[in-house]
């Protein structure tokens, strides 16, 4: 995105007190989306829901990019701000130590220790389950009030993050959040990534632990394992993840995910991928298994600054609360500057 305007601040003095701060910079960019979406979901829990009303959607967003020099630490805050709700969508702080690796505290961005390679499989645009009701399937680390630290050793990234508090709200300065509204308790995670041990295979492993606090409504931790490998030759990329959650409430199921896709890219302009999503449901004694199965078909289309988009995700499958079908196509137009 190109810089509408560069503005020198004194970067983050007033919270750095005693700190030798150099003049800083802050970046302005922007974004703004129209979109068709059309959607048809039938479950045994409601009656059908299809599309009827209004297709068509739109949104605008702001993001501010500010860093600056601290005794030779690179200080940065990002935010992006939703223009027409005029609050903060997400928000970070980073400070970058060189060879010793980032440290970062996020609201909001996501993407933290494991959950970065929750499904890393490739795809033109978005995952095969963006938008589907039964979603990713296994447990992560959140997005709010999450500290992370990244380096990169010996070729290998490393990530480690630590959630706070599963599940809760952004907690402004100053004051102090709530426990999580479906589990009490914090997580940590793990996870390693490599892009240059081999010519064209990026491939990582992740590992997330929910330590709850709240026994009456789950009575054991929460484990996800996770791990990924995907491959480029030539103008094609296909690549595989898996992972599995288990623990959480007497009785609970275990969660596995497997998915798969393939990206071809047209040009450098044009791609165009197919993938699969699947969650199986492994019940406990005297129960069936069930699973949620997932397709996506997207196209992605650039030119300069503007993008078209358009991807059809469908299900047909079962979860733990009940079996559903769902169809749905969303054409999306980006504008960025």
């Amino acid at each position: 995105m190109n810089n509408l305007k560069k503005i020198g601040v004194s970067a983050l003095a007033g919270s750095l007190v005693a700190v030798a701060a150099n003049a800083g910079e802050l970046s302005v960019s922007g974004s703004a989306n129209l979109t068709y979406t059309n959607e048809d979901l039938s479950n045994s829990a409601s009656t059908p829901s299809n599309s009827t009303g209004n297709p068509f959607g739109s949104a605008s967003d702001v993001s501010f990019s500010g860093s600056g020099d601290v005794n030779g630490m690179t200080v940065s805050f990002f935010a992006a701000i939703d223009a027409g709700g005029g609050a903060y969508a997400s928000n970070s702080f980073t400070v970058d130590m060189a060879d010793m690796g980032k440290i970062r505290f996020d609201q909001g961005v996501g993407g933290n220790g494991a959950a970065a390679i929750d499904d890393k499989s490739p795809t033109a645009w978005e995952e095969s389950w963006d938008g589907i009701a039964a979603g990713v399937g296994l447990t992560m680390t959140g997005s709010q009030n999450v500290f992370e630290y990244e380096n990169t050793i010996g070729g290998f990234g490393v990530a480690l993050a630590w959630d706070t508090e599963i599940d809760d709200s952004r907690t402004a300065d100053g004051a102090t959040g709530a426990a999580g509204t479906s589990i009490d308790g914090s997580n940590t995670s793990f996870a390693i990534t490599n892009a240059s041990l081999v010519d064209g295979l990026d491939f990582g492993v992740g590992m997330s632990e929910t330590d709850v606090k709240d026994g009456t409504t789950t009575s054991t931790d929460i484990e996800t394992v996770v791990g990924y490998a995907n491959y480029t030759v030539g103008p094609v990329t296909f690549g595989y993840t898996q992972g599995e959650t288990s623990g959480g409430a007497a009785g609970h199921d275990m969660h596995q995910m497997e998915a798969y896709g393939i990206v071809f890219a047209v040009n450098e302009n044009l791609s165009v991928s197919y993938n699969n999503h699947e969650v199986t449901y492994a019940k406990t004694s005297g129960n069936v298994d069930q699973s949620s199965d997932k397709d996506g078909i997207a196209i992605a289309y650039s030119m300069g600054g503007a993008s078209v988009k358009i991807q059809n995700n469908t299900t047909d499958g079962s979860s733990t609360a009940n079996t559903y079908q769902e169809d749905r196509t969303e054409v999306n137009l980006s504008l960025a500057f």
